[in-house]
């Protein structure tokens, strides 16, 4: 993944931040300023304790923030409004933007200021630590997956079917593949053609993070207490409405085979399992960790897809 600046993207520092603040956002141009912090598709800038500056490294990525500032307020609102005695339900925070920016001072994209969640990326803690969020992520991702609005998003790479994604599939197998030794080969071949072959989502639209790796989930506090019992979905950027089988797929990612059955019955809980449901999770998760392992060396995702395909 590009750390490093791509070409033609905008240099972020601090004196540009503050520019932009006391611009468009003067009564927050006071509050101190953390060093800017490079991501895949956006610096993130810490405002005082409990805000933060998403700022768009790319075209691509403005528009994934506009996603997020038109569409989070009222998925929040959807949520709050269930029925509180819904069996099993648990409404996830929503890290929803609390202003937004236009492109001035030199910085050419629009940008949000959001909320500040303290913790730790769970993509750096222990895998014992991440299996005992197993039951908190599956209800976080229940209480997300609830019928969308007609209008709501699409994507042309998540929520949609297997088939959809075949030839990329073959193309990232293809690539990989050959180093794997021949009997975990054959494990992951028939993962994928269980999961192509299963019944295909007949039900309505549900939202989707679109994203929730354990990069994307941030743990509160430190040690095993608090950060077991507070997984928080972060970057909404891939919000989008369809199948659960993909959201499922990279949350199958956080946890070990233990974590992985905590997690997928919690998730169940209170209903009918459903295992065409849990055979395409299991191929959209064998088709993400083919995403992470070609990551480069370095990359925090690259060791939880080679994890699970050796």
């Amino acid at each position: 993944m590009p750390w490093d600046l791509r070409d033609g993207e905008p240099v972020i520092d601090p004196a540009q931040v503050r520019a932009l603040l006391r611009e468009q956002h003067p009564d927050l141009a006071h509050m101190p300023l953390g060093e800017p912090v490079r991501g895949w598709d956006n610096t993130m800038v810490r405002l005082g304790e409990r805000l933060a500056l998403r700022l768009p490294r790319h075209a691509q990525a403005e528009t994934l923030l506009d996603r997020e500032a038109a569409w989070l307020p009222r998925l929040a609102s959807q949520l709050a409004g269930l029925p509180s005695g819904t069996p099993h339900h648990a409404i996830p925070a929503i890290p929803t933007p609390v202003r937004t920016g236009v492109p001035r001072t030199g910085y050419p994209f629009r940008w949000a200021v959001v909320p500040w969640v303290e913790g730790t990326p769970a993509v750096h803690v222990p895998l014992e630590v991440r299996d005992a969020y197993a039951p908190n992520l599956a209800a976080t991702l229940r209480g997300l997956h609830q019928p969308a609005p007609e209008d709501a998003p699409a994507s042309a790479f998540r929520g949609i079917g297997l088939a959809d994604i075949e030839d990329r599939f073959a193309r990232r197998w293809d690539a990989l593949a050959g180093g794997l030794g021949r009997e975990r080969r054959d494990q992951l071949a028939e993962v994928w053609r269980r999961a192509v072959n299963a019944a295909p989502y007949a039900g309505p639209r549900v939202w989707l993070h679109g994203d929730p790796h354990p990069n994307n989930t941030v743990l509160a506090g430190v040690g095993p207490g608090p950060m077991a019992s507070s997984p928080v979905l972060v970057d909404f950027g891939d919000l989008c409405a369809g199948d659960p089988a993909s959201d499922l797929g990279s949350a199958l990612l956080h946890f070990s085979p233990y974590g992985r059955e905590a997690f997928m019955a919690a998730y169940d809980a209170g209903q009918v399992p459903d295992p065409a449901l849990w055979a395409r999770a299991q191929g959209w998760a064998v088709n993400y960790a083919l995403i992470f392992a070609a990551q480069s060396p370095g990359e925090a995702l690259r060791p939880l897809g080679r994890g699970l395909l050796a």
